[in-house]
């Protein structure tokens, strides 16, 4: 759906540069795009794969599963379905911690993996702990965002790190109000 989102918004510019004779203009806004593009997820990328490679040491050396013991108490409280059958709550740990460090291109791995754990329930549905870890990871808790700190610095910000208190605001009380409806809802749908 989104590609023909997109097909059309660039079928009714093209038109439009057309007839408003801006053509030259739309295909420098384009080549300009992409080359910024390009060299923002280049920019990007040394991120990434340092983060990414401090996850798998992190997940080899334990230090992942000492984290999802200590935030056992929590996850109880939150997925209490998977709590109770100990399926998905590493991969669950796992992804919050990555969200929590800012890190959420090495998020996405353990999200899929957490999703592929919790599954749907009957008939296709999702369960409540499923719906639940997925509004955490629209909103997720973030301490540091790492990446909005990297795509500032890229974007040549003088104090990338300004929005750091904003972002952890928001995103704990986000999250706390995704929780807070989820479990109310959960309750409404039996």
């Amino acid at each position: 759906m989104a590609l023909k989102i997109s097909g059309v918004i660039i079928l009714i510019s093209v038109v439009c540069a057309f007839f408003t004779g801006n053509v030259a203009s739309l295909t420098e806004a384009a080549i300009s795009g992409g080359t910024r593009a390009v060299s923002v997820a280049f920019s990007l990328l040394p991120m990434m794969c340092l983060w990414c490679g401090i996850m798998k040491v992190a997940e080899h050396g334990g230090i992942l599963n000492t984290l999802s013991r200590l935030l056992s108490p929590i996850l109880r409280l939150v997925f209490p379905k998977t709590a109770k059958s100990g399926d998905g709550v590493n991969e669950i740990s796992t992804s919050l911690a990555a969200n929590f460090l800012g890190i959420g291109n090495a998020a996405t791995p353990l999200a899929l993996a957490a999703t592929k754990k919790l599954g749907c329930e009957k008939d296709g549905i999702a369960g409540d702990d499923l719906i639940t870890f997925t509004l955490i990871g629209c909103a997720p808790p973030c301490l540091f965002p790492t990446t909005v700190v990297a795509l500032r610095a890229a974007s040549g910000s003088t104090d990338p790190t300004s929005v750091v208190p904003a972002v952890i605001i928001c995103s704990f009380a986000l999250c706390f109000l995704s929780i807070i409806l989820s479990r109310i809802l959960a309750g409404a749908r039996r």
